[in-house]
Formats: C-alpha cells, structure tokens, sequence
C-alpha cells in the first residue's frame, strides 16, 4: 500500500520540470529491486496500466508514469480526436494508450509487435481500458522492408525493451522466429482514411521499416516519430544519417525531441549517439 501510495505521488512529481530528480532519489531509497516478476496495476492520467517491477521499463513505467515522457508530449501535441496512429514496435503498450486516449473512439490505434510476452502484456493492458477496445487493433508481426521469416534476439538483463533482429555482441540471447511484412503490405487488407502519425522503435531496423512504408508515407503524408541509436544501425549494416536523409529525401524537416518534448531544429552532422527525433511533412 505504501509503494502504491508513493508510486502514484512519484508519477505527477516526474511532470514537473526538477521533478525527475527527486523521484531518482525517492527511488534509490525506498524503491525495492525485484528478482522475480512482480505484477503492478495503476491508474495514472485517465489510463490503466499494468507493468512488471522485475524489468527495466516496467519499473519506469511504475515510478514515472511513463518510460521516456518526452517523446509521450510530443506524442501528445500532435494527436488529436479521429486520427489514426501507428506504433510499430509497440513493446507493452506506452505509445499505444497515451495515443488511444488522444485519438478516442472516433480514431484508431494500430500496434505491431513481434515477441510473444510483449505482445500480451500490450493486449492485455489495452484490455485494461475497455474505452478503447474499438479504435484499437494490433498485429503480433514484426515490419521491415520485405515480408518473410527472421531470427529474433535481445540482451541479457531485466531490459524488455530492446528486442532485436539484428545480433551482435550483447545481442546475443535467442527469442525464437518471428513473421516480418511491410507496413504499406499491411495497410492494403486495412480500410484506413487516412495515417496521422507513426511511432517506430525496433532497435535497428528504422530505416528498413521506412522503407517498406514509402508509399504510405508518400500517399498520406504522417508525422514520424522515430528513436535512432547510432549502434543499432550499425549493428543492422549502415549509418544513423541514412534514416535522416531517407526522411529530407521525401520532403520531410527533422526536429530532435528534447526535455518535455521541446523541439530542435535537428542539425544532421551533430546528431547524438541516441535520440528521439520527429519528422513533420513539407
């Protein structure tokens, strides 16, 4: 009852700007570290949501409210009533109820995630927000730049987010095989008006999901928000600035996402080993 009571006063203290390091310290101190899974289910800003306390995002996800907020608020400035949103690497469901609650019943949510447990725990917290179930609808496939069959692989560790087809030296521990198509195969069977806005992060395979959703993105023109790490692309064979020059090339301006979702003009020579970047169109 306390770590409830604690956890729910540490989700609003992380909004406000300071915040995040006092809930650090709330944390260090009386937060518990869980060597088994340990299930927790909150209510947080008009969402359910339930999160394991052994792993790493889930633990976030508990104290803050949110893993990475600052891609949340752009998330959230961007979407609005009716519009259709889609979260490719849809983990256990962040984006995917922060942009059900933005979107409401009149929108639609589409969510893509390839590992069996993640996308359970996805399902099952949209299922904890009955609200939603209608503008809902998810895919357990992974999305690349041609349909077939891949290996999947993660790190060791508590981290559940950071499923990977591409192994490397710490991407070493096997997962199974998973179903890959692309996104513009996968929205020919879907009857949609329009593509808003789409999230990815697959540790590695962005710009191969760009690339099998070129005529989605030429036909609607939606916002991307997009995490880029310099070492998963070279694990996946290229260079960090291919997915930024993929992007310009289609007529796109480029926004690094900042503390709070503030944006910044995105200066491709001086990109960060990580960041969360958001592509508007021209």
């Amino acid at each position: 009852m306390a770590e409830a009571l604690l956890a729910h006063f540490t989700r609003y203290l992380y909004l406000i700007p300071g915040g995040y390091f006092i809930v650090v310290f709330i944390k260090r101190i009386i937060g518990k570290t869980y060597l088994n899974p340990t299930w927790r289910t909150f209510s947080f800003r008009g969402i359910k949501f339930k999160t394991d306390l052994s792993k790493q995002m889930g633990k976030d996800i508990f104290w803050r409210g949110a893993h990475d907020w600052a891609p949340v608020f752009t998330l959230e400035k961007i979407l609005k009533g009716g519009q259709t949103f889609i979260d490719i690497g849809a983990n256990q469901g962040e984006y995917t109820l922060w942009a059900l609650k933005k979107v409401r019943t009149t929108g639609k949510v589409i969510a893509y995630e390839p590992a069996d447990k993640l996308y359970n725990q996805l399902n099952e917290n949209v299922n904890l927000n009955p609200q939603f179930k209608d503008a809902f609808f998810s895919r357990k496939i992974g999305l690349s730049d041609v349909p077939g069959r891949i290996k999947l692989y993660t790190k060791p560790g508590i981290n559940e987010g950071v499923n990977s087809i591409y192994p490397s030296g710490d991407h070493d521990v096997y997962l199974g095989e998973i179903e890959l198509s692309t996104l513009d195969i996968e929205l020919n069977s879907l009857e949609l008006k329009s593509v808003d806005c789409i999230k990815i992060d697959v540790e590695g395979a962005e710009l191969n999901v760009l690339k099998g959703a070129k005529n989605t993105i030429i036909t609607h023109r939606p916002t991307i928000i997009t995490e880029i790490n310099k070492d998963s692309c070279k694990a996946a064979g290229y260079e960090a600035i291919e997915i930024l020059t993929f992007l310009k090339n289609l007529d796109y301006k480029l926004f690094e996402i900042g503390l709070r979702g503030k944006l910044s003009p995105l200066q491709i020579e001086k990109i960060s080993e990580f960041s969360n970047i958001v592509a508007f169109p021209n």
